[in-house]
């Protein structure tokens, strides 16, 4: 797997593609509760919710959508969609950074910023 990270192009280490599936509310495993999982939708459906039951809100989720959250840290999911939805999933997993020796960032904490 190391002999890949010369020519992989995104910071995340893992993507993975979704079509035409509902999500039961869940918190991502395998990750960390400071790393943002980034999901873009694409495709032609009617109005879908995206919900993140922890925070008790919910989002419209139109083809075209972005959304960055950290999915090891919060309960989210969406429901299931007549149409053609693809989702495509952008995370990180620890046992990857681990499994080619990269090592972890810190938390981010107030005092890293410079004021």
């Amino acid at each position: 797997m190391s002999s890949i990270l010369p020519i992989w192009n995104s910071v995340y280490n893992s993507i993975s593609i979704m079509v035409n599936c509902a999500t039961a509310y869940h918190t991502d495993i395998n990750g960390q509760q400071q790393w943002l999982d980034m999901l873009i939708t694409v495709g032609n459906y009617p109005p879908l919710d995206f919900v993140i039951t922890t925070l008790n809100l919910q989002f419209r989720y139109n083809p075209g959508t972005i959304i960055a959250m950290p999915g090891s840290a919060l309960e989210h999911g969406v429901g299931y969609a007549n149409g053609n939805c693809a989702c495509l999933m952008y995370y990180m997993q620890q046992n990857v950074h681990e499994s080619v020796g990269i090592p972890l960032c810190n938390p981010p904490h107030i005092s890293d910023l410079q004021l």
